[in-house]
């Protein structure tokens, strides 16, 4: 990012939207990377986007999982992380620096059809493990070309054996696995992640701060208001990305 006589104000703007964002993420298990995506698209160029916010999100999302290491569902890490590395690697071919047009309302389509669905079929609080390998390989795909991919697997941790500590865990820890691979990725086509340490060291501190707010309320939640605000929020997040 150039730095010029908005920068103070646009870098203030980014560590306070970080930290409200991450704070988000750690009570909602979601919701803050796609906010935080939007806010960062409309202050930075946009080549710098994606691989700015992976570096952040990348923070965050590590932070969570150390933060909820015992409540994290390995074996959900176990199917999600391979295939959603190749995806990555293989999404990143295709990175133009800009968001695909079409996939922001698709997604909310996919998640207001989905969670309809579930209340229909309950059964699908109960789909395999093995789902989780085929859901990483697409994910990863889109990872590298739209930043914010939280909300493309949230409807899939709507089950009925995780709580609201395991989710938020578990979600953050298979995030890892996208945020890690774009990094190498974005750096072999040609990202110069030096020049923008000055912009990342603050926006990653905040991440910390926000997460660790975040834990804390997400302590006192019982798992009914959990899964409420998690729903609701995902309700939010879906029309957004439709009609936004």
């Amino acid at each position: 990012m150039e730095r010029g006589d908005q920068a103070p104000v646009t870098e203030a703007i980014l560590v306070v939207a970080t930290f409200l964002t991450a704070a988000l993420s750690a009570v909602a298990g979601m919701g803050g990377g796609v906010t935080l995506l939007a806010v960062m698209a409309a202050l930075l160029p946009p080549a710098v986007v994606v691989p700015v916010h992976g570096v952040v999100q990348l923070t965050s999302n590590t932070t969570r999982t150390l933060l909820l290491m015992r409540r994290v569902r390995w074996s959900i890490f176990g199917y999600y992380v391979l295939p959603a590395m190749i995806g990555v690697a293989a999404g990143a071919r295709w990175y133009v620096g800009s968001e695909l047009p079409w996939f922001r309302p698709a997604v909310g389509v996919f998640i207001l059809a989905y969670l309809a669905t579930l209340v229909r079929q309950p059964r699908l609080g109960t789909l395999p493990m093995w789902t989780f390998a085929p859901l990483g390989l697409v994910v990863g795909s889109f990872a590298s070309l739209i930043g914010a991919t939280g909300p493309l697997i949230a409807p899939f941790f709507l089950r009925n054996d995780l709580e609201g500590e395991e989710v938020v865990g578990t979600k953050a820890a298979v995030q890892i696995a996208t945020h890690v691979t774009k990094i190498p990725a974005f750096f072999l086509l040609g990202f110069d992640y030096a020049a923008q340490v000055p912009v990342l060291v603050p926006l990653m501190i905040a991440a910390v701060a926000g997460t660790y707010a975040g834990r804390r309320l997400l302590a006192n939640l019982s798992q009914r208001t959990f899964r409420t605000v998690f729903v609701v929020v995902l309700l939010g997040i879906s029309i957004n990305l439709i009609f936004g």
